[in-house]
């Protein structure tokens, strides 16, 4: 840690010094394996970056929840919960307090994003099977047993419970959705849209394949929300379709491909969870002569290049080891800040009639249209 992360913590206000003081007074005091994990999940997280982590075991439920302020609801209907059920309680701790303990152990480079995170990840853990959730549904209370599995348990899932094909939420959509919605926004209005998803295998691909058709549209929406990103040269390559400017973040220059890079008004939406590679782009577009960013500030995540480590024991950690570097704005850091949008939108529950990101974006393109 102090060779690889002291750069990091610095320009986070961190003292490694005492909080390596800190944790190596508890570890003293561990009597046995699962404490030791405990205490290593909770310094990992005090460290405060998405990309520092430990490959443990993880287990979760598939059940889809949405969060605002301290309330956490179920978004989709579920074997035994529905849609809008508010979760008032886990295993007879109050979600609030439920929430606050599970903060300690969420990785994350804002408080926002790490509060974020761990709402939505209330069914979750490294230790436990299964969670006893305290519901209300209008006026009734209840308890019920939810089983968390391991990914490779999957298949093992009861009929009725299996992850959906497709999932649509104010966090994103599928890339099979995306296409047909970019279809039927260019066939109603003459509006592109892309939604990348993340910067893995097969994301540069993807976007070839929508650029043809879609970059003739004179308003294209970039839908970076939930994007946590992949690997930089795919993202690179995108960028240099999508900037009319050339940009310097950091030590990477990215130019514009002159002979197909995009000129239309472009949009492009976030949120907490767009983070790494996905704020890579959103920090490289941002400022750009014909870029407007709509959505929530970004997590704050994007300059954190990291490595696998092991330790004496054998356990294997993901860290943060890259210094972090200025954006192209020339005042926001690469690490523990985020990106603001140029247009600050209201969070809002799934069911809730008010604008989401997407809303906004195309209100804004009639506008233009208009004047």
């Amino acid at each position: 840690m102090n060779d690889n992360y002291q750069e990091i913590a610095h320009r986070k206000k961190i003292d490694l010094q005492k909080l390596n003081a800190e944790y190596a007074e508890k570890v003293s005091k561990v009597e046995n394996a699962q404490q030791y994990g405990q205490i290593l999940l909770e310094y990992l997280a005090s460290l405060e970056n998405m990309h520092t982590y430990p490959f443990f075991s993880f287990h979760s439920s598939n059940f889809s929840l949405v969060t605002r302020n301290d309330s956490v609801w179920v978004s989709k209907d579920r074997k035994n919960l529905r849609k809008k059920d508010l979760i008032i309680a886990i295993d007879g701790i109050a979600t609030a307090d439920y929430m606050k303990e599970k903060l300690k152990y969420t990785f994350g480079s804002t408080y926002q994003t790490r509060k974020k995170l761990a709402a939505v990840g209330v069914l979750s853990s490294y230790a436990d099977t299964c969670k006893r959730v305290t519901v209300l549904r209008g006026d009734s209370v209840f308890e019920v047993t939810i089983p968390l599995y391991k990914d490779e348990d999957e298949q093992k899932k009861p009929q009725g419970v299996a992850k959906d094909s497709v999932k649509l939420s104010s966090q994103g959509m599928s890339p099979k959705v995306s296409l047909l919605l970019a279809k039927a926004l260019k066939r109603l209005d003459n509006i592109g849209y892309i939604r990348i998803p993340h910067f893995f295998s097969g994301s540069v691909e993807y976007f070839y394949s929508q650029v043809d058709s879609t970059f003739k549209c004179p308003y294209l929406i970039l839908n970076l929300q939930n994007n946590q990103g992949g690997v930089r040269r795919n993202v690179l390559n995108i960028a240099s379709y999508l900037v009319t400017e050339p940009v310097t973040m950091g030590d990477m220059i990215i130019k514009s491909d002159t002979s197909r890079c995009y000129r239309g008004k472009l949009l492009v939406l976030t949120d907490e969870f767009t983070s790494s590679g996905g704020e890579i782009l959103a920090a490289i577009l941002k400022g750009q002569p014909n870029v407007t960013v709509i959505g929530r500030r970004t997590g704050g995540d994007c300059g954190s290049m990291a490595f696998n480590f092991k330790t004496s024991h054998g356990i294997e950690f993901n860290l943060a080891t890259e210094i972090p570097y200025l954006l192209p704005d020339g005042t926001t850091w690469s690490e523990g800040e985020g990106i603001a949008p140029d247009i600050q939108v209201e969070e809002r529950l799934p069911w809730e009639d008010k604008k989401d990101a997407f809303q906004i974006a195309l209100e804004l393109i009639e506008h233009n249209k208009k004047h």
